[in-house]
């Protein structure tokens, strides 16, 4: 019998919601956003996920369907067993403030899951997988940070918190005690362009008219991002390397940089740019719901 579970994506600016059937399916008119501003206080985040929950209980009423339960994505760190945000970073008002009873307000005690964000990204690429029939993959967040999972026999690997197995963000690159996500993201491809005062967008754009700086820029962007994930490929022998984020529009500016750099994973046959990049996070996290209480 097919089942239906509300997904939200929790991120920094906005609460995306939808309707996500046991089958991969988003509920038609379900999809909703709702705004979440990181600088709100505890009673705004709470009145975005009650506007959420509210407005998507409408729409399963409408629809003639029942929920059988919340899956939320959000980014670490995060106690994903308990369901209380870690994040000094993001939604700093709700640090340490347990979220289960704000969302049972609204759903009574319907089984709630919590999933880190990267590894909902990957899960929800893989889940019925528009790419073919692969079981060992890794996935890149490029955006205003650096998010990474990967996933061997079919299984997203991760840590006993719930957090990705492997975490790059964070790792030493470059010295002068910079990470790889201060080359790696959004704001990290826009310090290294020597003209200054552009965001990745727009540099993504002078690359594409030709400007030799910002085609430099995405290429070294390439040639980086395979170093830094290649031990880790290798580890889960990936057979598919998918890229999401914003950032990801931007491939073709490095996609070959990137190919070379990951010769040496001799189990990879494709690399490609997200299909749902929309999606793919309620996606997963819907999927985890499934497999976890459903």
């Amino acid at each position: 019998m097919k089942q239906y579970v509300i997904a939200i994506d929790a991120g920094g600016t906005f609460f995306k919601s939808a309707i996500v059937s046991s089958e991969a399916e988003i509920l038609p008119g379900s999809t909703l956003t709702v705004p979440a501003n990181n600088d709100a206080t505890p009673e705004i985040v709470k009145r975005g996920y009650h506007d959420t929950l509210t407005a998507q209980l409408a729409n399963a009423r409408a629809a003639g369907i029942e929920i059988s339960a919340v899956a939320i994505d959000t980014p670490g760190p995060f106690d994903y067993v308990a369901g209380v945000s870690k994040m000094a970073h993001k939604f700093k008002a709700i640090y340490n403030i347990p979220l289960r009873p704000w969302i049972e307000e609204v759903t009574g005690k319907l089984p709630i899951t919590f999933i880190h964000d990267s590894a909902a990204f990957l899960g929800g690429e893989m889940w019925h997988s528009p790419y073919g029939d692969y079981k060992n993959a890794g996935g890149v967040m490029i955006g205003t940070g650096l998010g990474f999972a990967t996933m061997h026999d079919g299984v997203i690997l991760r840590k006993p918190d719930g957090s990705p197995l492997y975490s790059i963000w964070a790792e030493p690159y470059g010295g002068d005690g910079k990470i790889a996500e201060d080359y790696v993201s959004g704001r990290g491809i826009a310090s290294r362009y020597p003209g200054g005062n552009v965001n990745a967008k727009e540099l993504e754009r002078l690359a594409l008219e030709g400007d030799t700086d910002a085609k430099c820029v995405y290429a070294d962007t390439g040639r980086i991002l395979a170093e830094v994930i290649k031990p880790y490929l290798e580890r889960v022998e990936a057979e598919i390397l998918i890229l999401g984020g914003q950032i990801s529009r931007a491939l073709p500016l490095f996609e070959a940089e990137l190919t070379e750099g990951l010769v040496g994973v001799k189990t990879l046959r494709k690399i490609t740019k997200s299909q749902r990049l929309e999606v793919s996070h309620m996606l997963g996290a819907a999927h985890d719901c499934f497999i976890r209480v459903l």
